[in-house]
């Protein structure tokens, strides 16, 4: 498996009308490019899943939008979505945690607040400058960036009730509020 081919053939597979349809999602076009000077913002791909949460290239599958999971700047793992069910995600290869694992670790300033969405498509809309965490049962070690923010902001009420239940575990959990800014994109 090749990740990078995946991540090509998505790219290319990108026409007008996708575009169209994301930002009739409540995506701005200034999100897609600010996305778009870190990675790939997002691909095209007709997909087929299994029940183990994987998901594979098929051209009899149904379309979905993918987004590369990037880690140290290099692409880890790829999910996929559908747009009309952006809660339900599926891995390439199964290894990526967290979408926007770097804006994590450059948010620690004093007076920064780390934005946390609940859905790809949300992370989309934010320009890809929040955190979205795929996997909420990923190792600690891996969620504990989150404990050294100043503050975080969650785009939906449950999201903050489910970060502060995983952050209370086993330590102290820092202010997590909720904003109305980009529950648009998560519906």
């Amino acid at each position: 498996m090749n990740l990078q081919a995946d991540l090509d053939r998505s790219l290319a597979n990108v026409r007008q009308s996708h575009i169209d349809h994301i930002r009739s999602l409540g995506v701005t076009p200034a999100a897609v490019a600010s996305l778009g000077h870190r990675q790939l913002p997002f691909g095209v791909e007709r997909i087929d899943v299994d029940d183990a949460g994987r998901w594979w290239p098929d051209p009899e599958g149904r379309p979905a939008l993918v987004v590369p999971v990037i880690e140290h700047g290099e692409a880890i793992d790829i999910v996929a979505f559908r747009s009309a069910q952006p809660a339900r995600w599926w891995w390439r290869i199964g290894c990526g945690s967290i979408l926007g694992a770097d804006v994590m670790e450059r948010s620690v300033w004093p007076g920064d607040k780390l934005l946390v969405v609940g859905t790809p498509l949300a992370w989309i809309a934010a320009g890809g400058d929040a955190c979205c965490i795929l996997d909420w049962g990923l190792p600690d070690y891996e969620v504990a960036p989150l404990r050294d923010q100043h503050e975080l902001v969650c785009d939906s009420p449950i999201l903050a009730a489910r970060l502060r239940k995983r952050l209370a575990e086993p330590r102290k959990v820092p202010p997590i509020s909720c904003t109305k800014e980009f529950t648009h994109a998560a519906a």
